[in-house]
């Protein structure tokens, strides 16, 4: 009998298919969405080898998210997704923590679990520092990950999307990089042809996330002060450049919560024959929904050969 890990971060995403698939065309749809709800290409082109997507409620960051997913539709779906995401709260690890059986539930179905691709990537992290380990209990709870899916599902009509979730709650760049490797040897063994997903949001403003370094002053300000910071950041993904990413986000205390993920699989990227990326979307929460008590930032970004 299959193990399926039930939803639990419902309230990101409505929890009823019908009402999760119009909020879905509404992200595509809304201002700061792509436009238009696309059609998955059948055939894969596999010039997206990663990407970067937020992880927020979908009434934030869904429409910002909406960039990327638009264009690995037009990308083709690959074989199987590899998901990685921060470990937000809970549990703690040394490194990176694999799902390698089972499979993900969301209103709109399961995705199954690619075990022999997640099993080749436990074998190659598991030595010789150990920064890979298979963990069910380390995927509870958290959401970075799960609210990828209903997009993937809602564009791949033809069959389920199979996946490889991985979390990472380590901001040691050795850590990171050994990660990297083992997910990009891990790939290479099995000759899967993949889309790596990294899970993040930007910076994190207000006095909830005990961070508002750019002071009191005007909300334009205040935004304006958001976009330098996170272009800066984004600008060193686009240059493939992981390891000043982390140092940056590290060493001045920035509020980006996946950069560790987003390091790992720039990593990888690299070694699967990545050569640039490309910010598709970057908007606030502000931007997107108003409130300005509380703002984060998102960003859609693709990594190609």
């Amino acid at each position: 009998m299959v193990r399926v890990r039930q939803p639990s971060a419902i309230g990101f995403y409505p929890g009823r298919k019908e009402a999760l698939i119009d909020s879905i065309q509404s992200c595509f749809l809304e201002k700061y969405g792509s436009g238009k709800i696309p059609k998955t290409n059948q055939e894969h082109k596999g010039n997206i080898i990663a990407g970067v997507t937020p992880h927020a409620g979908y009434i934030y960051s869904g429409p910002v998210a909406t960039h990327i997913f638009d264009a690995i539709a037009n990308d083709g779906f690959p074989e199987t997704f590899v998901l990685i995401g921060p470990k937000h709260m809970g549990m703690r690890f040394k490194g990176a923590a694999v799902m390698v059986e089972g499979a993900w539930s969301t209103p709109l179905g399961e995705c199954p679990i690619d075990t022999d691709l997640a099993k080749a990537i436990l074998s190659y992290g598991a030595q010789p520092t150990y920064c890979v380990d298979e963990s069910w209990e380390a995927h509870n709870n958290e959401h970075s990950l799960e609210v990828q899916l209903p997009f993937l599902q809602f564009l791949s009509k033809e069959r389920p999307v199979q996946i490889v979730p991985i979390v990472i709650s380590s901001a040691d760049y050795k850590i990171c990089e050994c990660a990297g490797k083992a997910i990009a040897a891990g790939i290479n063994k099995t000759g899967r042809n993949v889309t790596i997903l990294a899970s993040t949001d930007f910076t994190h403003y207000g006095a909830r996330f005990y961070y508002t370094p750019a002071g009191s002053g005007s909300i334009e300000e205040i935004i304006k002060w958001i976009y330098e910071k996170d272009g800066d950041l984004i600008q060193k993904i686009e240059q493939l450049d992981g390891e000043t990413l982390l140092k940056t986000v590290v060493g001045e205390g920035r509020t980006m919560c996946g950069h560790s993920a987003v390091t790992t699989m720039l990593v990888a990227a690299g070694y699967l024959g990545a050569t640039k990326g490309k910010l598709l979307k970057y908007a606030t929460s502000y931007d997107v929904h108003g409130g300005p008590d509380t703002i984060v930032g998102y960003a859609s970004i693709t990594i190609t050969r």
